[in-house]
């Protein structure tokens, strides 16, 4: 008898493709290439599933992160499939189902950090536990210090969860300098690690204090591993699951993947179909492996059934020739795509910005009437936003940005802006409440100031202090003696000279002093290295400010610059939001795609940050087979980046 199918609205699906849909086997593993509809294809198997009468709830799509889930749900209502059922449909991050799980296990009151920032003091009392404990036979190899510590411990620490090192490892150990090099690890992050893990499980018998990205993977694999867990964990993950599938899986790491077979082992009639691309592997420093999808997969959950997804119907033969070169393997295109390649030279930055946004404005290699939002620009770091985004809001063309802040919302700008501000003593120009609060937020963000006559701490604390702020950003006149008063008299004295130095510099009118002169003054790395923990983060806040002062050098005053700069942000917020132009990190875009995809800036120095590294190249391979029906590469004319030669985009 033939099985009715599921036809998807909009595409004839591939040989492949339906060979996928329609498989009737316990596990599959899809080798993917980019572009080769990845998403789409499990969206198809999904949609299969649901037409032969699966309960939505029974169906649950896995991935990395909520991009991809986002990208997953609007394929499946691309292609037909009706807006309440998707709804129903489970599409989650790994860290999201495994929350999920230990919820309702541990029941709620564990905290959920997201950024580094709210982890640096738990890092540091574990630095300090560790430093002092007097049971401690090796003391001296607990020298750890320097400004990138906290930082590095957090990587230490990600790594270490995510391959689950010390997992298999007896709590009790008595571990040595020697035994912990054995294992591959430092001592000292060892010993901070385990310290840092005493803090987050805190007094409570049944959960955590606090969790972290990754947290609650790891913890729910860590009691999928346990010999006698405290509750049974496969409780949590028998939920008479149909189908289990993974995107991205080429992003998996151990703790994810021991999650993954212990759902399929509660779960056992369900089925599972994961796809993945080798090649776009750019989570490896939290542990990320794509040999998961091979051995591993077969000698720990059982053998699965390898099919292709070769044809890549994204982007047509020329960017899968650049991009097979890349990654040092042949890829294939449908001769049906056609992707224009341009490489275009030119000669300075200002030329680039020009250049590029006319090119926007043209709707260049698209309809003259097609949507900003069929185009992408993707940079390697956010400070490259700032020259575009001004270009881009002068010229008025709409745009939103994916990845990371508009350069007018980062702290360092609104930084900037307050101490002129505040200077001139004219906050009264700046309309918004809204912006004024931001700018005092920046400022006592970077002061580490604290608000005299508050009595809490903690979170209790941060809103007591917020209040306060919100008070004084409703009335204008009350933000120079707010700030003389509260935030720059109560500033660590060090900190205080940095500010009211800025703040001189701004007094002196004079512009091209004030722009030579500021970043000496202000000291933004120190500044930001106080309470930042990615030291990354902490140059990008430097580079930020650099890119505003080149930006500061064009205008006529410092009282110009502030008028432009004001002016730039309420156009900002007229802007529209799903039709607008994409600006975006590449992390960002994997999983993404556009009809036009604009890469600036490959040059030495500018983007293998680092150097070159299966990293560096991953994320331009993820950059170039974004692209549906053109990419536009822009370089320097006297220093293109080496990739452009190994792509052969340049000879």
């Amino acid at each position: 008898m033939t099985e009715d199918v599921f036809e998807p609205l909009g595409f004839i699906p591939s040989s492949e493709q339906r060979a996928i849909q329609l498989a009737r086997l316990r596990h599959i593993v899809v080798e993917a290439n980019a572009g080769a509809t990845k998403t789409t294809t499990l969206a198809l198997r999904m949609a299969q599933a649901l037409h032969r009468g699966a309960e939505p709830e029974r169906l649950l799509g896995l991935t990395y992160t909520q991009g991809a889930v986002d990208a997953w749900r609007a394929a499946l209502l691309r292609m037909g499939v009706g807006a309440s059922v998707a709804r129903r449909l489970r599409l989650m991050t790994f860290d999201d189902f495994s929350t999920a799980c230990l919820q309702g296990l541990e029941g709620p009151g564990c905290q959920k950090f997201a950024a580094p920032e709210q982890l640096k003091p738990s890092v540091l009392d574990a630095m300090d536990w560790a430093q002092t404990r007097v049971e401690e036979r090796f003391p001296q190899e607990l020298t750890l210090q320097g400004p990138g510590a906290v930082e590095s411990l957090l990587r230490s620490f990600a790594v270490l969860k995510g391959c689950m090192s010390l997992a298999d490892e007896a709590g009790a150990r008595a571990w040595t300098p020697e035994s912990a090099q054995e294992m591959g690890l430092d001592y000292a992050t060892l010993r901070v690690f385990q310290a840092h893990e005493q803090i987050r499980r805190g007094e409570h018998p049944d959960r955590p204090e606090f969790r972290a990205p990754g947290d609650a993977t790891y913890d729910l694999a860590l009691l999928l591993k346990a010999d006698e867990p405290s509750f049974d964990p496969r409780s949590a993950l028998a939920q008479g699951q149909h189908l289990v599938l993974v995107d991205e899986m080429h992003d998996t790491n151990r703790a994810m993947f021991t999650v993954l077979a212990g759902l399929l082992a509660a779960n056992p009639r369900a089925g599972f179909v994961g796809v993945g691309d080798r090649d776009q592997v750019i989570h490896s420093g939290a542990g990320a492996d794509a040999a998961f999808m091979g051995r591993s997969f077969d000698q720990e959950i059982g053998p699965a059934t390898r099919m292709p997804l070769s044809l890549s119907f994204r982007f047509g033969p020329a960017v899968a020739q650049a991009a097979g070169r890349l990654a040092r393997k042949p890829y294939a295109a449908t001769q049906q795509a056609a992707t224009d390649v341009r490489l275009i030279p030119y000669a300075d930055p200002p030329s680039l910005y020009r250049d590029l946004v006319a090119r926007i404005q043209r709707r260049e290699g698209l309809a003259p009437d097609a949507a900003l939002s069929d185009i992408a620009v993707l940079v390697r770091q956010p400070d490259a936003s700032i020259p575009l985004e001004n270009h881009l809001l002068q010229r008025g063309v709409d745009y939103r940005t994916v990845g990371f802040n508009s350069y007018l919302q980062r702290p360092e700008t609104l930084l900037l802006r307050a101490l002129i501000h505040h200077a001139r003593r004219e906050f009264h120009v700046v309309e918004r409440p809204a912006a004024r609060l931001a700018m005092l937020q920046a400022l006592m963000l970077f002061s580490g100031a604290q608000i005299e006559g508050l009595t809490q701490s903690g979170a209790a604390g941060a809103q007591a202090q917020l209040r306060v702020m919100e008070e004084v950003s409703r009335e204008p006149t009350a933000h120079c003696d707010f700030i003389d008063n509260q935030i720059l008299r109560n500033a660590v004295p060090e900190v205080r000279a940095c500010l009211q130095g800025a703040l001189h510099l701004v007094e002196q009118d004079d512009l091209p002093q004030f722009c030579a002169k500021l970043l000496s003054q202000l000291r933004p790395r120190w500044l930001a290295a106080r309470f930042l923990v990615r030291q990354e983060d902490v140059a990008q806040t430097h580079a930020n400010l650099q890119r505003l002062l080149d930006f500061a050098a064009e205008a006529d005053s410092i009282e110009a610059f502030a008028r432009v700069t004001h002016m730039l942000e309420l156009r900002q917020q007229t802007m529209g939001g799903k039709q607008a132009l994409v600006l975006s990190s590449i992390e960002a875009a994997k999983g993404l795609e556009f009809d036009h995809v604009m890469l600036p800036a490959l040059n030495q120095g500018e983007f293998a940050i680092g150097g070159d590294s299966p990293e560096n190249r991953n994320l331009l391979y993820v950059a170039m087979t974004r692209a549906r029906r053109c990419l536009s590469v822009f370089y320097q004319s006297d220093r293109p980046s080496a990739y452009l030669r190994d792509a052969g985009l340049l000879s």
